[in-house]
This record gives structure tokens, sequence and C-alpha cells, in this order.
């Protein structure tokens, strides 16, 4: 590939840490109307030294939810790494108002901070309170970015997942509770959860979750599922439910993130993660049997 060249109202980031996530893996495995360059978990350099971290979800600019600073839901927005070259490469292109500085936050660990901020985004439309009873499905690298957030909000959080290797992970990594999903999750959180994060794609787990919140609960559908999950709108209607979704994040909620994690109040430093270099990449976004303990793949340029 040629060198990108910034446009005006851009600005050139060397990459220094870039991770592969699930939609990198989708891309890959699915195809891309025209050739892209994937990676939307972003970190490097600007030309001046600067270190800096890349919100990737652009907005319009000129639409109701980009004048409230809500990109993510721009009705023609363009990510970086889906609908424009992202970041599994040693430079990338990005609009000047979506790189944030890290002000010493650590290159290994920056990437993790996209995550983090589409997850503190989802967990602010459950309106989590200090001491609310939470639950996570779903034991993924975003299953348990969730729990932190959620834990970081002031939740007690069990996380429901099918894979006794995950359920392992999660209770390492800090949950108060891990259960399967034929367990009680009352019985294990000492009552019905207020919220629930539904970070599992599918109808099972997200009807799971809205049967299991407690009445007047919050559920988020924080996963997307191919061909939709129909759910049972009087079980919504009869228990008072407020079911939400979200996809990506906003600069803010990056900023928010990169300080959570700096303060350790989110700590991106116990993922399992491992390093690998940029040309072990296609490799690795086409391995349809990935370590499920390995929940981070970071890529170093």
């Amino acid at each position: 590939m040629p060198e990108p060249e910034a446009a005006p109202g851009e600005v050139t980031v060397r990459v220094r840490a870039a991770a592969i996530c699930a939609t990198d893996r989708r891309l890959a495995n699915a195809g891309t109307p025209e050739p892209r360059i994937p990676g939307h978990e972003v970190a490097g350099v600007l030309e001046d030294g600067t270190a800096v971290g890349v919100q990737p979800n652009v907005g319009c600019g000129r639409c109701t939810s980009c004048a409230l600073g809500l990109e993510n839901r721009c009705p023609d927005h363009v990510d970086i790494g889906i609908q424009r070259d992202g970041g599994l490469a040693e430079l990338i292109v990005v609009p000047d108002g979506h790189v944030v500085p890290l002000d010493g936050f650590p290159f290994e660990l920056a990437p993790s901070i996209e995550p983090l901020a589409c997850c503190l985004h989802a967990v602010g439309m459950l309106d989590v309170a200090e001491g609310n009873l939470a639950v996570v499905v779903g034991a993924g690298t975003l299953g348990i970015i969730g729990m932190w957030a959620l834990q970081a909000a002031g939740a007690r959080v069990a996380v429901v997942q099918r894979s006794e290797a995950r359920r392992h992970l999660a209770a390492e990594l800090g949950a108060d509770a891990v259960l399967g999903p034929g367990d009680d999750v009352a019985a294990a959180l000492g009552a019905l959860p207020a919220a629930a994060l539904v970070t599992a794609p599918g109808i099972e787990a997200l009807s799971w979750a809205i049967d299991q919140v407690d009445v007047g609960g919050r559920v988020h559908a924080f996963a997307g599922t191919p061909g939709g999950a129909p759910v049972d709108a009087n079980l919504v209607h009869y228990r008072h439910l407020r079911l939400v979704g979200s996809t990506g994040s906003t600069v803010e909620d990056y900023r928010r993130a990169r300080d959570l994690a700096r303060s350790g109040a989110v700590p991106l430093d116990r993922m399992p993660s491992r390093t690998v270099a940029l040309d072990e990449v296609p490799e690795i976004l086409l391995d349809r049997s990935p370590d499920p303990r390995m929940l981070r793949v970071v890529v170093r340029p």
C-alpha cells in the first residue's frame, strides 16, 4: 500500500500498537466491498512525537447526533478500520478531532481504551448506581471489560458464560459471581439483578437477560446478531423493563476510559494478551478456533 496522505483536518499517526477485535475477524472471514485495512483499536504517535489513542467512530459533523457529540449514532458514520482504512498498518490517517493524548498511558495497553469506551457508553445507558446488582452475559473481551466498567460504576457483577474455561477466567479477573446459563442468578447475587449487559450474540443470550433481570430492570443489547433476535415484548411490557442498545462510543467516552484505566479503576493490565508482529496478523484473523483464554492480541508494527 502507498503511504496514506492526510487531507485538511486530518493527521497522520505512526502506529505503535493495535489490537485485533472480533469485528476484524468478521471482516477477514466475510470480506469487504472493497479492499480495506482493518483495525479500530489503535494507538501511536503524531509527527511531533505526541502519543495518542484513536477514537474510531467518525460522524458526518452535520446531523443532530453529531451536534450533540454522539457521532457513534450518526446515520452516515464512517468508522476507522471498517468503512475507512484502520490501524493494522505502520501508518494511519484520522480526523484530527479523533486523536486523544495518552498522557503517559502505556502503548501496549492503549488499544484497549477503545472497547472500554464502548462499554462505558453502554453502562451509562443502564443507570447503574452504587450497590446495584448487575449481570454480564458473555465472558469474552467485551464481557470482561464490561464487567470492570460496571464495577467501576459501583455494581456487584455476576458473569454468565456457557464455556467453563471462560467462567474460570471471569472469576480470576474479578467477577463477584460466575454461573452457567442454567444456574440461579438470584442465588449467586442474593437477589435478581437490576441491570444486564448482553455481550454475547443471539436470541438465547438476550432472552435469558430479559427473563432474569428484576422487575423494572434495564437490559442492554450490546452484541449484534445476524438475522436479528426477536424477543417477547410481553415480558418487557408487563415487567416494566427497559431494553436499550448502543454501538461504539464518543470522544468524551474515550477520554473517560483513558482516565479510568490510568487511575487503575479498570485494570486493563490484567487482560490476558499476547503481542505479535504485523506479518502474523493474517493467520490470526483467519484462525477459526482461537484460544478462549487469550482475550487480547496486540500488534506492534
